[in-house]
């Protein structure tokens, strides 16, 4: 005999089974009153999670059924009054509600991400409820994508914004539906937003504006100053740099370094971020600093915790210092752009310059071999100093 446990789990010998029973109003639809599929697995943690998983697909698909077989009894009952299926479809719709599928999509999507991911997306589902009703998601149109446009541009939001927010809601909707096994929908592709404007040009600090900031950094000498530091002679970008830990610091070594590489409170942009970058000039003295006066495991613990880093809240508290104290126009990612200047100027190798900052070049030759020692990135970043 099995033991039945909650989460529609029983125990067999020691393998878990899931075991649910089919509702009477789908049971033709299975041939079953009870699906019972086994998990493979002795360990009862592993195996909640599939059967929740299991669980909750398999209401996924029973909420379809339940839609379809209301959309028929519509049919018959307007049959005879000239009301075809496939225009009640278009009222009624296939595919779950709106918000069930952002429920889908941040169940499946949402693992491992940060809680920016979230916000995000409900964020942008929450204005299209503003100006839309909460209905089957392939039953959304144009008319319904204009009125959040409308909607965003009268809440004074930016072009950018306007533009992640449908891309957002695009994202939500299409990836419920494929979940569901229907057409994509492409009411929130290519609103129109005006006529694009010139892209603005990135303010790029120029070399005595870079020195009189290693001066200040080095005299006030505090946790924003130790942040921008390191970021000068790395080009790291401040999510890399907030989310250190003193695991990733290498300062003893014969060649003094850091290791980017992913936690649980930081992901990586890309895999080409993965990587090793020597400490030279400000940005070593500042690796020390930081790590001499941090109490915990983080190097920046004032910006990252076991959950999260708080890049964010950094990147307002230093843009609106290097505005003040610099330049007007400068924000703290000029600095990741100004690395590359930098290390084009002095003639350094492309592979290299993109092995020290992370960036990919999408060559199929990216992928061969570990990269170049830490001592011929060394040499480079050295010669930056003189």
């Amino acid at each position: 005999m099995g033991h039945q446990s909650p989460h529609y789990l029983k125990l067999k010998g020691k393998t878990y089974y899931f075991s649910r029973r089919v509702p009477k109003a789908f049971q033709k639809h299975s041939n079953c009153s009870r699906i019972e599929i086994c998990l493979h697995t002795s360990l009862e943690s592993k195996a909640l999670r599939q059967a929740s998983l299991l669980a909750q697909e398999l209401d996924d698909q029973w909420s379809i059924l339940r839609r379809r077989e209301r959309n028929d009894r519509i049919v018959r009952i307007f049959g005879s009054e000239g009301v075809s299926s496939s225009a009640l479809t278009s009222v009624v719709g296939r595919g779950p509600k709106l918000t069930e599928g952002l429920e889908v999509y941040l169940r499946l999507k949402g693992v491992g991400r940060p809680d920016t991911f979230e916000a995000g997306a409900r964020r942008s589902i929450g204005y299209l409820l503003e100006v839309s009703e909460d209905k089957a998601i392939d039953t959304y149109e144009r008319k319904d994508a204009n009125a959040l446009r409308e909607y965003l541009k009268s809440r004074g939001l930016a072009k950018e914004s306007i533009v992640r927010n449908l891309t957002n809601v695009r994202a939500v909707i299409n990836f419920a539906l494929r979940e569901h096994g229907l057409p994509t929908n492409s009411a929130f592709s290519g609103v129109y937003l005006g006529e694009a404007n010139a892209p603005k040009k990135r303010y790029v600090p120029a070399a005595l504006e870079l020195g009189k900031l290693q001066e200040i950094c080095r005299t006030q000498d505090d946790e924003l100053r130790w942040i921008i530091g390191i970021i000068i002679n790395t080009g790291m970008r401040l999510a890399e740099v907030v989310g250190l830990s003193k695991d990733d610091l290498f300062l003893e070594s014969d060649i003094p370094h850091l290791k980017v590489v992913p936690r649980p409170w930081r992901r990586l942009k890309t895999s080409s971020s993965e990587r090793s970058i020597p400490l030279v000039g400000v940005s070593l003295w500042a690796a020390q600093r930081a790590s001499e006066a941090s109490e915990n495991h983080f190097v920046f613990p004032k910006y990252c915790n076991e959950k999260k880093t708080l890049s964010n809240s950094a990147s307002a508290a230093l843009n609106k210092w290097l505005q003040h104290k610099i330049n007007d126009r400068l924000v703290i990612h000029s600095l990741r752009h100004v690395m590359r200047d930098r290390l084009r100027n002095i003639e350094c190798p492309v592979d290299i310059i993109d092995e020290i900052g992370g960036w990919s070049r999408g060559t199929i030759g990216d992928n061969y071999g570990l990269g170049h020692s830490l001592a011929v990135k060394y040499k480079w970043l050295s010669i930056l100093l003189h």
